[in-house]
């Protein structure tokens, strides 16, 4: 059979998340956005893409907007390796493409099946050789080259409620895992075939924009705001106001997600003699046993007439090194080994929690002397991205490690 050159595209345009952004009033001025975009070819058939999160300093995330298109071309390949011509029947190429991500979950982005006509292809050599392997003719007469091509392109709309926004606030990346699943399959009554997917070309687009209200200058003369990590677990904040003036409260308030914020104290102003002097304000905060992370502070500012303007958010980060948490083997399918930093001296409550939150799986470790322990999984769980959180039900600390099950 002579070759056949067959030119393979699979198009695909797929859009995630791709909402219309919050149009909000922000307190001062209009959302601003960021949007940061990376491209190329896939190296494997599991990539994970990292993003910059959202720097709460910025001002008040409002939108995540995640947008991704794909497309490429496959080629796809038999060689019959017996010595007598080979009839091939049921011939088909499916390729599954999906997106997986915090807040939004698992998405099929593309399912396509192609069905082939039958075909023959001759024998590899004659006379056959004694003993496979049989080499490949000059003329590659025993060789079939297919195509397949996507149906039209598809586009898939969704919103990331702002309960999931902790996912993509703070420091350190936001991982996008993008993953290909192809599989070609074929009927003969030859035993020395081969079927490949000779390539898997795939261009990809994946952007990530956040639209936020920038943070506001605070009225009647600026505020600089400094965090600084003191000792015995306490944080030392301060900040200088010029042109100061009496009647202006200072609410001081934590977060730990960079998102919801609470008061932790309170200072009023004091208007100086001298107009031009800059006056300077410290608080002292003791950061609880049980926090782990970081953790975000802002300075509210409320004058005489009620208005209200906040500072930049400033961060400190906070390790509990009693329980430091790695996972192997990573991807993982029916277990994984938990190594923390030391061996446990209290019982350990481990929550396996799937990508939109909720808890799947609930298991008790008690100390073993060891710094390692298995996790077996009760149940068969869907490929994806997963968390396990272990927390120590006496001291309350806790560690999160991220994992991808198989």
């Amino acid at each position: 059979m002579r070759l056949k050159s067959l030119l393979i595209f699979i198009f695909i345009v797929y859009a995630v998340l791709n909402f219309n952004t919050s149009q909000a009033q922000c307190s001062s001025g209009s959302p601003q956005s960021i949007t940061e975009t990376q491209t190329g070819a896939p190296d494997r058939l599991l990539n994970t893409y990292n993003f910059a999160k959202f720097n709460p300093s910025l001002g008040t995330l409002q939108a995540v907007d995640i947008h991704v298109t794909t497309s490429g071309v496959t080629m796809l390949q038999i060689i019959n390796g017996d010595m007598f011509d080979n009839e091939f029947k049921k011939i088909r190429f499916r390729r599954v493409d999906e997106i997986d991500g915090p807040g939004f979950g698992t998405y099929t982005i593309n399912d396509t099946t192609i069905n082939f006509p039958d075909t023959t292809i001759g024998a590899s050599q004659t006379p056959p050789p004694d003993d496979p392997p049989f080499p490949v003719n000059g003329d590659h007469s025993n060789e079939w080259w297919g195509k397949a091509k996507a149906p039209n392109n598809k586009v898939f709309d969704a919103t990331i409620d702002p309960s999931f926004f902790s996912f993509y606030i703070g420091s350190g990346s936001i991982g996008l895992d993008y993953s290909i699943y192809p599989a070609f399959s074929a009927a003969s009554y030859g035993s020395h075939v081969s079927l490949n997917y000779v390539t898997l070309a795939t261009n990809l687009n994946i952007s990530i924009t956040y639209t936020y209200c920038p943070n506001s200058i605070l009225p009647i003369g600026r505020v600089d705001f400094f965090a600084k990590a003191g000792d015995n677990n306490n944080v030392e904040l301060n900040w200088t106001k010029a042109n100061e003036e009496n009647n202006i409260e200072y609410g001081i308030e934590m977060s730990t997600n960079g998102l919801d914020f609470s008061k932790i104290g309170t200072i009023q102003s004091q208007k100086p003699a001298n107009s031009s002097t800059v006056v300077r304000y410290e608080y002292n905060y003791h950061i609880p046993s049980a926090t782990n992370g970081k953790i975000f502070f802002r300075i509210k500012q409320t004058d005489a007439l009620g208005r209200v303007q906040y500072s930049a958010i400033r961060s400190i980060s906070t390790i509990n090194k009693e329980i430091s948490l790695t996972l192997y083997p990573n991807p993982a399918s029916d277990k994984v080994i938990l190594q923390f930093g030391s061996a446990l001296k209290n019982r350990v409550q481990v929550d396996l929690i799937n990508s939109i939150g909720q808890v799947v799986e609930t298991a008790a470790i008690s100390p073993s002397g060891a710094g390692s322990e298995i996790l077996n999984f009760k149940n068969k769980h869907t490929p994806g991205v997963y968390f396990i959180r272990a927390l120590d039900v006496v001291t309350k600390k806790q560690q999160v490690g991220r994992l991808i099950i198989k």
